[in-house]
């Protein structure tokens, strides 16, 4: 008997590309295979193949005509992946998400779930948020709500704590959100007691073994769990997580740094509202903007609030202008009758021998009593390398990078002990030996504490103490910061020295803390910088349990007073008050474009845009950092009223402008 083997039917099949490139919002292509709604498939994009997401499936059959016609070839799709996997509230929420970025659905998914879940989704169980495998679970009892939760990290991780005992007895599991990997490696150990066994970290630095070995055994165990993640596993396959914690809301680290530069603190918020969870944002000090929301009955307090951080640790404000006063005064009489012989010499010994002084006296005084006492001190320093920034004495122009037009800074070499010229933002290095490119003048003068500086005046007026280090050009992994840090526990009357990084990795109290100076913040052109400058006070007044000591050139400032006292109130109300006064967030809706390129031709670009979008108004301006890459650079602002975004006209026109133009809606900075 002879079989007839069954004609394969081919089927046209429309998916969502995974990419933050700008694409179509769908592509076609074709298949002999039988492909559901939803599945993830692997399909061939240019060159590459990427992970997409089956949303349509229809007979070739049907449409003949519309295949004929097409201006491109249809390609074959991949393989497919698994056939189930985004919940529908989960697809919902990256609709409404793309609409407020901008952007498309493909590109909000890649940002919010990890690579590692797309490679192995054929591999591990699918993410669930409907109750499906867990028996004897209590009806949820859930407030659609979001809450507000603002308190020291003791009294935040006690409510945390209170708040698992309370979900596990309704036999309930609880996520909580960070915004960098130290993070969650720091909240797990201080989580951890008592539910050993229970608690699970994921994020992105894990091995691929142990993200899928984790993400099974979450899904798997039968007890409920605490799952703290990085939001990039925004999905979970846990099917009774009725609470989702933002913690450290206020950090900058939220902030997706490739398109479509989404808020993921926002991103978190809206998956829980279409998913019906409890949600809470918490920190020492809150978000300016989540405080007028507090204000404005939006959300609601989730604990007793506090708006003044108490604490018994003593503070100390130096103001560094009689100081440095002082030492120029003395430097003048040394050198009254100098004669330079050789300007690039001269070069050389203005770096090295600058009169600007690093420590004041009550800082020397800090150094000396944390030594004879045999404690502990952190010294915070803003800046890597020697001098942040370096003018010419003669026509005040800045020493840039050849490269990238930012600021460069004065390191010194370990081999040779030369100083040269580093930029941070590109990484182009050249010698210091040079002279001004505006006025041919030789007198290049740097300016600010650098952490450099800092160590060598230390080691030059305390050579018994130890000194341990941490910046991203010595501590350059995980492992050495955090034997830097056990190192500095381990020898009583040592220092450790470090830059903002350190203070992610601080998790147990110093007796004292020193900050060098915080006056270069000060000159930037952002409206966040003294919530910046705030928040930092308050995180490194947290961290002690016996003083604090600030250096500053500017101690008339108020942000010093509010920060030291753990004046949280006053400084939001005064803070929202300038917001007010120049029509920043919370009290409008921004849109940042930027265009990269040429000069003349970047101009004309953004002449077209503002055509566009008429008859709204465009704000233009440079960047902070002029040109890139020999390119110029230039912004575009859109500001709109409070509740005047999204909107879908101007959505669609933002969609539609020119691949390599960035959009970045409720930008964290106007740089």
């Amino acid at each position: 008997m002879i079989m007839k083997t069954a004609k394969k039917i081919l089927n046209i099949i429309d998916v969502i590309p995974l990419v933050r490139s700008k694409f179509a919002d769908t592509l076609t292509y074709f298949t002999t295979t039988e492909v559901p709604v939803g599945a993830i498939v692997a399909v061939p994009l240019r060159s590459k193949s990427i992970h997409a997401i089956v949303v349509n499936s229809r007979p070739a059959k049907d449409l003949k005509t519309e295949i004929k016609n097409a201006p491109y070839e249809i390609r074959k799709l991949g393989k497919v992946k698994t056939t189930s996997f985004f919940p529908a509230t989960f697809m919902d929420a990256c609709k409404t998400l793309a609409d407020y970025y901008a952007t498309n659905i493909g590109s909000v998914i890649d940002s919010l779930v990890s690579d590692v879940l797309m490679e192995n989704a054929n591999k591990i169980p699918v993410p669930i948020h409907q109750a499906r495998f867990f028996h004897n679970i209590e009806p949820s009892t859930i407030i659609d709500e979001t809450f507000a939760v603002q308190g020291d990290d003791d009294d935040r991780l006690g409510s945390w704590r209170s708040l698992i005992r309370q979900e596990f007895a309704r036999k309930r599991s609880l996520a909580i959100y960070v915004p960098t990997v130290e993070e969650s490696k720091n909240i797990s150990v201080l989580l951890t007691k008592g539910i050993e066994g229970y608690i699970f970290v994921l994020h992105n630095r894990l091995t691929k073994k142990n993200i899928v070995d984790i993400w099974t055994q979450i899904a798997e165990i039968p007890h409920p769990v605490v799952i703290i993640a990085t939001p990039s596993f925004s999905i979970l396959p846990r099917s009774d997580i009725d609470t989702i914690i933002i913690e450290r809301e206020n950090s900058r680290g939220w902030i997706n740094q490739k398109q479509p530069y989404m808020d993921m603190r926002h991103a978190l918020e809206t998956i829980a509202r279409k998913q019906k969870k409890t949600l809470y944002r918490s920190d020492n000090m809150l978000r300016v903007e989540t405080l007028f929301r507090l204000d404005e009955h939006e959300i609601a307090q989730g604990s007793p609030f506090k708006w003044r951080s108490i604490s018994t640790t003593k503070d100390f404000l130096v103001d560094m202008r009689k100081n440095n006063f002082k030492a120029r005064n003395s430097k003048s009489e040394t050198n009254t009758n100098t004669e330079i012989q050789n300007p690039k010499e001269e070069i050389q010994t203005i770096f090295t021998s600058n009169s600007f002084q690093t420590l004041s006296p009550e800082l020397e005084e800090l150094i000396q009593k944390n030594r004879d006492e045999n404690t502990h001190l952190f010294i915070l320093t803003i800046r890597r390398g020697l001098s942040p920034i370096t003018v010419c004495s003669d026509c005040e122009t800045i020493v840039s990078c050849e490269n990238c037009s930012k600021p460069v800074v004065l390191h010194t070499s370990k081999n040779s002990g030369k100083n040269f010229f580093m930029c941070h933002i590109c990484g182009d290095r050249r010698g210091a030996e040079e002279i001004c490119i505006n006025c041919g003048g030789w007198r290049l003068t740097p300016l600010g504490i650098g952490i450099e500086r800092v160590a060598e005046e230390i080691q030059a007026k305390f050579p018994n103490v130890d000194v341990f280090k941490i910046d991203s050009d010595t501590t350059k992994t995980d492992g050495q910061i955090l034997s830097a840090i056990e190192k500095f526990k381990a020898k009583p009357g040592s220092i450790l020295l470090g830059t903002e990084m350190t203070i992610v990795h601080l998790t147990e109290k110093i007796d004292h803390i020193a900050v060098t100076s915080l006056d270069t913040l000060f000159a930037l052109p952002d409206f966040r910088i003294q919530e910046k400058i705030m928040y930092t006070l308050i995180r490194l007044r947290s961290l002690t349990n016996r003083s604090i000591l600030v250096q500053t050139r500017k101690p008339t400032e108020k942000i010093f007073e509010y920060g030291l006292k753990g004046n949280l109130s006053d400084f939001y109300h005064a803070n929202l008050e300038e917001r007010k006064q120049f029509s920043y967030p919370p009290y409008s809706n921004l849109i940042k474009i930027t265009i990269e390129g040429k000069k003349d031709k970047i101009a004309n670009t953004m002449a077209k845009v503002q055509k566009n979008l008429e008859p709204r108004e465009i704000e233009v301006f440079p960047a902070f950092t002029a040109t890139v890459r020999n390119n110029s650079i230039i912004h575009g602002l859109l500001r709109l009223p409070r509740g005047g975004w999204p909107n879908s006209e101007l959505t669609e026109k933002l969609r539609e402008l020119p691949f390599g133009i960035k959009i970045k809606v409720d930008p964290e900075s106007l740089l």
